[in-house]
């Protein structure tokens, strides 16, 4: 949210946007906010398991709430993730066969995870 807050506002400064449609932008900003954050609590989810959540509905896999909550259960069982290559393996490994249990589309699969871990990975570093 803040990272796309940042975009209005560059828009706005670069006067690429006038001050209504970077206000409008805001408040549909704002708007999608407000339903991710009722969705998520409708689902009991917190911020990663919902982050997993809508990259596997957007990827298009089936029983994507079931399957976010095998992944959360993985991050879980591996809280030292960041810190240890075996762990991190070990994650991915998880992560892997959750949505392979879902789809057998290795390609996809691979594309995912990888998709997953470089945004978690991206989000970490901010």
């Amino acid at each position: 949210m803040a990272e796309r807050a940042r975009a209005v506002q560059e828009s706005f400064e670069e006067r690429q946007t006038t001050t209504a449609e970077a206000l409008a932008e805001l408040l549909r900003e704002v708007a999608g906010n407000e339903a991710r954050k009722k969705v998520q609590a409708e689902k009991s989810f917190d911020g990663l398991t919902y982050f997993v959540y809508r990259t596997l509905l957007d990827a298009k896999i089936a029983n994507a709430e079931a399957v976010s909550r095998k992944i959360r259960d993985a991050f879980t069982h591996f809280p030292n993730w960041r810190q240890s290559e075996n762990a991190m393996r070990e994650l991915r490994k998880k992560v892997t066969f959750a949505i392979f249990a879902e789809t057998d589309d290795l390609v996809q699969v691979s594309t995912i995870v990888d998709e997953l871990f470089s945004l978690l990975e991206k989000a970490n570093r901010l």
